[in-house]
């Protein structure tokens, strides 16, 4: 990387810096000392964003900076003077971040530093459990949103989710039972699934509410082709029941999350290239 700054440095900046700003002396030799810029950085998430917050903390004695360029690994470089800058990267992975100082003195770069940025499936498990990191103990509540039009669909295929059912109607906010509005799905971040019934599970095909099949069990999680990961549950459950998400007679116990915030999620449960995809809304509690 260095070397492909020092080319562009040379290259794009000699006409215009170099040959304005970098002063000789009598003896032909560049005016004062070849800056060493320095900087460090600070990240935080913004959902899928992680944003880089990057200081700039060089010392120079010689005559004024020119000009800096910060390089963020990205193939992303910007001009600035300002103390400190601030860049989001879109994507997981490592980035190889430089600054450039250009001074009267000549052109100086910093150190590379490597940037560790997470991957989307680390993200979406953080979100699920409503932890910080992969070793953070705790867990997150989610129930089916009652609050919203479709809570549960069911069609043929990822691309039709509802035709099945509610076919071409709406179901409005407020229309599920209350034996399966007030069921809580709990996940911890060390992969235990834990289904409170709160006295009553709805059980799909015409029984209705009926005796609660609560218990605790764990969930696999991992990367899909067709969200942006997935969870399958352990069964059966410390209760001796099936484990599920939102309705007892989905095709599987495989649940992909195709969209995911702090309170929000969306999971598709079927194979997305079978017959039979059953799409739930929940909000966490």
């Amino acid at each position: 990387m260095k070397t492909y700054w020092t080319k562009a440095a040379w290259g794009m900046l000699a006409s215009t810096l170099l040959l304005t700003d970098c002063k000789k002396n009598d003896n032909g030799q560049l005016d004062g000392p070849l800056p060493s810029p320095t900087f460090t950085y600070a990240t935080k998430q913004d959902g899928f964003n992680s944003i880089v917050t990057f200081t700039n903390t060089t010392a120079y004695s010689g005559p004024g900076i020119v000009q800096y360029e910060w390089d963020f690994g990205d193939g992303t470089r910007i001009n600035s003077s300002s103390a400190t800058v601030t860049h989001t990267y879109t994507g997981g992975g490592t980035k190889q971040a430089q600054l450039l100082a250009s001074a009267r003195g000549g052109n100086g770069f910093s150190a590379v530093q490597t940037i560790t940025l997470p991957d989307a499936s680390v993200i979406v498990k953080q979100l699920l459990t409503g932890t910080s990191s992969a070793t953070a103990t705790g867990s997150k509540t989610w129930k089916l949103d009652n609050t919203t039009t479709d809570p549960i669909t069911v069609g043929p295929s990822d691309s039709d989710p509802r035709s099945y059912y509610p076919g071409g109607m709406t179901v409005q906010p407020g229309s599920l039972p209350a034996c399966q509005a007030d069921d809580e799905y709990t996940f911890s971040n060390a992969n235990a699934f834990t289904y409170d019934a709160k006295g009553q599970t709805f059980v799909a095909g015409g029984t209705g509410c009926d005796a609660p099949r609560s218990g605790t069990g764990t969930y696999t999680f991992g990367s899909t082709s067709s969200g942006l990961a997935q969870f399958v549950l352990s069964t059966p459950n410390s209760g001796g029941f099936k484990s599920f998400i939102g309705v007892t007679d989905a095709p599987d116990q495989i649940y992909r999350i195709v969209s995911i915030s702090a309170t929000n999620m969306v999971l598709k449960a079927g194979s997305a290239t079978g017959n039979l995809v059953f799409q739930m809304k929940l909000i966490a509690k």
